[in-house]
């Protein structure tokens, strides 16, 4: 027996068989549903002057205090990652930005801890500061399901540029991934 669907039909069952059989799905856990939905619905500005996303952060939020190195991937796209202050955890992430609105897929792992990594979205917006100590602030998530549940926020490093090291743990540093110890 053959069973015949309309085109539209198939092509969100491909969608959805590519996500499951690449990365898994992004945020909201079905083909369809909305990424980011929290910072989906912030109202976004143009960034003012010589504001710009890529750089170096100071997040200082109570539980993820550390280092944010926020790199430029290409057109709307970012990548980067973080390291806790007190080096026990160390995350990567990936995302869009809209004017002042980033919005990110992270994956965190914990120093020295067994288990999966944690994923979850986030979002920050982006504040000039008159005296140059530009802002951001936003919410993470507990999942993939939702990017609004805890608040965060941090300031801009001056002068500081963000590398595709810059949250290399220590020699003898271990992190969980596959047991082996980070290179």
């Amino acid at each position: 027996m053959r069973i015949a669907l309309p085109l539209a039909k198939l092509g969100v069952l491909a969608v959805g068989a590519l996500c499951i059989a690449t990365t898994g799905c992004p945020s909201g856990g079905a083909a369809g549903e909305a990424q980011w939905p929290n910072a989906s619905k912030v109202k976004t500005e143009p960034l003012t002057g010589n504001a710009e996303w890529p750089g170096v952060y100071f997040i200082n939020t109570a539980g993820s205090r550390g280092f944010m190195h926020l790199l430029s991937s290409g057109g709307d796209t970012f990548h980067g990652c973080w390291l806790a202050e007190d080096r026990h955890s160390r995350a990567t992430f990936t995302g869009k930005i809209k004017d002042n609105v980033a919005m990110f897929d992270w994956t965190e792992s914990k120093v020295g801890f067994a288990g999966p990594p944690s994923r979850l979205s986030a979002y920050l917006v982006y504040t000039s500061v008159a005296d140059g100590r530009d802002t951001v602030a936003g919410k993470y998530g507990d999942d993939l399901t939702n990017d609004g549940v805890n608040d965060w926020a941090g300031v801009k490093q001056k002068g500081q540029v963000p590398k595709e090291d810059g949250c290399k743990l220590d020699a003898g540093d271990m992190i969980q991934t596959e047991g082996k110890q980070l290179q």
